[in-house]
């Protein structure tokens, strides 16, 4: 007999069976059936909490967003100082990126928004409030004299990067010291690279 859950919990249930198909299978030769097979749960079961695939797909990535948003906001809530604050969110996702299966999913979240548009505009809107909020927290610097004059936007999407480009890394399989990195992204945050007369 099927354990009695609510709707939340079946609706994790689910999210959390599709997530290993699709990382296993990629999303396109991941089949609703298999979906199913992997929750417990009928077809129709599924079918009572998510219209198709791609609805479970978008929930995922709204979920990917999600987690890191509330991480981003319990950082930002704090009262430590701003640089402070940016060492605290590199080590949270240095540690998330390689203690999970996140790079892996993050590849997969890439091919489909170059496939579906509908991904991509969700995809583009979640990045933007990513960059708003980065930015946030550089203008909250700027103003404490924490943080030099500098084009706060700019700077954000060129600090996401930084983290999208370590993702990808990772996901290819390569290994990474987590303190080393984070060391090394620290300085050129506080000092730069080039040496200017």
């Amino acid at each position: 007999m099927t354990k009695h859950r609510s709707p939340d919990e079946r609706w994790e249930q689910i999210l959390t069976a599709a997530r290993a198909c699709f990382l296993e299978n990629g999303y396109f030769a991941t089949k609703m059936d298999e979906i199913a097979r992997a929750s417990g749960l009928s077809k129709g079961g599924i079918y009572f909490h998510f219209e198709s695939k791609r609805e479970i797909f978008r929930a995922l990535v709204q979920q990917e967003y999600d987690v890191t948003m509330a991480a981003i906001d319990g950082v930002m809530s704090e009262t430590n100082s701003v640089p402070e604050m940016l060492i605290e969110l590199a080590g949270y996702f240095m540690e998330l990126f390689t203690n999970s299966d996140r790079p892996r999913f993050m590849v997969i979240i890439g091919e489909m928004a170059l496939r579906d548009e509908e991904i991509q505009e969700q995809l583009k809107e979640l990045q933007t409030n990513y960059f708003d909020r980065i930015a946030e927290l550089l203008n909250r610097g700027v103003e404490a004299g924490q943080v030099r004059e500098c084009d706060a936007r700019s700077m954000a999407i060129v600090l996401k990067s930084m983290l999208d480009g370590m993702q990808a890394n990772l996901a290819l399989g390569m290994t990474v010291d987590v303190e080393e990195t984070l060391t090394a992204a620290m300085d050129l945050l506080a000092h730069g690279l080039i040496q200017m007369d």
